[in-house]
């Protein structure tokens, strides 16, 4: 007797449900990007994915912990670029300034970084989502790796050797979000937030730079 082609329930089941999962992430991106945080509902949400209110709450129990799931899935594909743009870059100097750029190529190319931007300027979502789960832990490694690649630095005599090393991670942290404040700055013709944003990581990768050598 043939072998049936079929797949089992259980695994018919998971790929349903995976597949329903992965729909609502995608209509709840598009509202949390036309409407921001506060104006989208969850039954709006419901209605577009062609699905119940409570299959979406059974997924996800409130529209914060819904908003953290679209970022992280967001968060997975920035991460595969990140790494294969930034993570292969000989120098340490380069890598620094590549992941600079490469932050504020992403937050200008996605939407809903910007919507989110807007509408909160304290950026209470991220705040939360650092917060939650094993974020912190991925937090502290990223905060070791760029410690390490400073140290590195120093070594190849690309970085000053008086850097304040554990501090180099968090000033790149702050100057990750600096896209988000420089509207004031960039209103009119004054300069473009492009070249704005070019300018700050060039003075920030000089001042780590040891002096050149004559």
């Amino acid at each position: 007797m043939a072998a049936s082609s079929n797949p089992p329930a259980s695994s018919a089941g998971r790929s349903s449900a995976e597949a329903r999962r992965q729909r609502i992430l995608q209509v709840a991106k598009s509202h949390f990007e036309r409407f921001g945080f506060r104006r989208t509902r969850i039954e709006d949400i419901a209605r577009d994915a062609g699905i119940a209110k409570g299959a979406v709450y059974l997924e996800f129990e409130s529209k914060e912990v819904l908003l953290h799931a679209v970022i992280e899935a967001l968060f997975v594909e920035i991460g595969r670029r990140y790494a294969a743009e930034v993570m292969s870059l000989e120098s340490p100097r380069e890598r620094l300034r590549a992941t600079l750029r490469f932050a504020y190529r992403e937050f200008a190319r996605d939407a809903l970084f910007e919507r989110l931007g807007r509408e909160d300027s304290e950026l209470a979502v991220f705040q939360s989502l650092a917060k939650a789960g094993d974020n912190p832990r991925k937090a502290d490694a990223q905060v070791e790796m760029i410690r390490g690649w400073v140290r590195e630095g120093i070594e190849r005599g690309e970085f000053r050797a008086d850097l304040d090393v554990d501090a180099v991670p968090f000033v790149i942290g702050l100057l990750r979000f600096l896209h988000y404040h420089t509207a004031l700055i960039t209103t009119g013709d004054r300069i473009t937030r492009e070249r704005l944003l070019d300018a700050v990581i060039d003075i920030f990768i000089a001042g780590l730079s040891a002096p050149t050598q004559r």
